[in-house]
């Protein structure tokens, strides 16, 4: 096993077996919640899985919380540099309007476009950007106490990491408008019922299910997969399509986040501090 860490905890742990790659983001008493340290982890880890010829398919999933049986991510961790979620592609208010974040380096887009399969394996919370990295993979297994949501309205955000982009190709924009709109909070059932899951199990057999998947894509060669991969990629829309809409939501968030900004000033000011 390869680990990645700061110098407090490991913050993703990474295996490969079988030629099935593992990723695990490791913050389980954050509930996996992005920080910086953690985004930067979490893209060094994609680009490396991407990049290893003896990585067939690529499964992310989260570590769990005491003795919860998994795990996912529970979105940028807004309470962990006292703002929106800086590091996110976007998210720093301070940062020139001409440097964004290359959007084709980051894990959501990565997972989307690599020659080989991602599995999301969703044992927990998929919420805000961990709900857009779970919709940049191929496939979505979840236990049954799942829960998806965007979230990003209610901290004051417009959302990032692709999410707009996956949701809207995974479910269809009125499916997509309600998710974003109304901040709906669906059970993996739900979700199911939505079109968001592959499928639901019980949290036991989650781990299982999702690694049988892999071993099933494991019998069909690696340079065919890849082909079906881009295949159906680029059937959804074309590559500039995609930057371009990383690109808006980067200054969307950004934007959403100045406001947060300037109401928090407008206050401060209102009460003398």
């Amino acid at each position: 096993m390869n680990e990645k860490s700061t110098s407090e905890a490991p913050v993703i742990r990474t295996e490969i077996n079988e030629r099935i790659g593992v990723i695990t983001l490791n913050r389980p008493h954050r509930l996996n919640a992005l920080n910086g340290p953690l985004i930067e982890a979490l893209d060094a880890a994609v680009r490396e899985m991407a990049a290893d010829d003896g990585v067939k398919v690529v499964v992310l999933t989260g570590a769990p919380k005491g003795d919860a049986l998994g795990g996912f991510c529970s979105g940028g961790d807004v309470k962990d540099g006292g703002g929106p979620r800086r590091g996110m592609m976007g998210a720093d208010p301070d940062a020139a309007e001409d440097d964004l974040s290359r959007y084709d380096l980051h894990a959501p887009m990565l997972l989307h476009t690599m020659p080989k399969p991602a599995i999301a394996m969703i044992g927990g919370p998929a919420v805000g950007a961990g709900c857009s990295l779970a919709a940049a993979c191929d496939l979505r297994y979840a236990s049954d106490d799942a829960v998806l949501a965007t979230n990003f309205s209610a901290n004051g955000l417009s959302g990032d990491y692709g999410g707009s982009l996956f949701w809207t190709r995974v479910m269809g924009t009125a499916r997509t408008r309600e998710f974003y709109y109304l901040n709906e909070r669906l059970t993996a059932q739900q979700a199911y019922d939505w079109g968001m899951l592959n499928k639901v199990l019980p949290p036991a057999e989650l781990r299982d299910h999702a690694l049988s998947v892999a071993q099933k894509l494991l019998r069909v060669p690696a340079t065919l997969l890849a082909l079906i991969k881009n295949n159906l990629t680029e059937a959804e829309e074309e590559a500039n399509r995609r930057r371009y809409l990383f690109d808006l939501e980067a200054r969307n968030q950004r934007q959403s986040a100045k406001d947060i900004a300037e109401r928090m000033r407008r206050k401060a000011a209102e009460s003398g501090g």
